[in-house]
């Protein structure tokens, strides 16, 4: 009688065990499934904000090409090779321009470093480098032109995507006052 209650209290602490194993796993699953629907809905914006940029660039520029299409991981989302601009663009739709200045302290918009360098390179290859922001009061953009004597326009951080668990990138934030909004 004894064995058969101990062997019963064995049993059961093993199918608890086994009971928390599959919840965790099921919340694992849900987590993942969260992500990857965050992650599905950001390039869906992602893409639909180029799409927009692309048709007032079109209006403007005759040869703008997207990147993209030979390249999806093209540093800069646009090119004009004949007028010699890059251009990149980044859907901020959820938010407006301003809604990361906080408490007095001016962050403005990010983009990443690796553009931010690339633009550098394309600079001193006769590139003028733009960068469009749609954002939820309107486009924005800014042009690099020469970063040291802009050095007060932007500063380098650090930032990540951490409802998908992304890693902290170096990126740039271009402050709020030297952005123009797109008329």
């Amino acid at each position: 009688m004894l064995r058969d209650s101990i062997e019963d209290s064995a049993l059961e602490r093993k199918w608890e065990a086994m009971r928390q194993m599959c919840v965790r796993n099921r919340k694992k699953k849900r987590s993942r499934e969260r992500k990857q629907n965050i992650m599905r809905d950001q390039f869906k914006r992602g893409k639909a904000g180029e799409k927009l940029i692309l048709e007032v660039l079109k209006k403007k520029f005759s040869s703008v090409v997207d990147n993209n299409e030979t390249n999806k991981f093209s540093p800069m989302d646009f090119s004009d090779n004949t007028a010699k601009i890059d251009f990149e663009c980044k859907n901020r739709s959820k938010y407006t321009h301003n809604q990361f200045d906080v408490n007095g302290y001016e962050n403005g918009l990010m983009f990443g470093r690796n553009k931010f360098d690339y633009g550098i390179k394309r600079l001193k290859e006769g590139y003028r480098q733009i960068i469009y922001w749609i954002c939820k009061d309107g486009i924005f953009f800014w042009e690099l032109v020469n970063p040291e004597t802009q050095n007060k326009e932007f500063t380098f951080s650090m930032n990540s995507a951490k409802v998908i668990g992304q890693e902290a990138k170096n990126i740039v934030y271009v402050k709020t006052k030297y952005l123009t909004k797109l008329e």
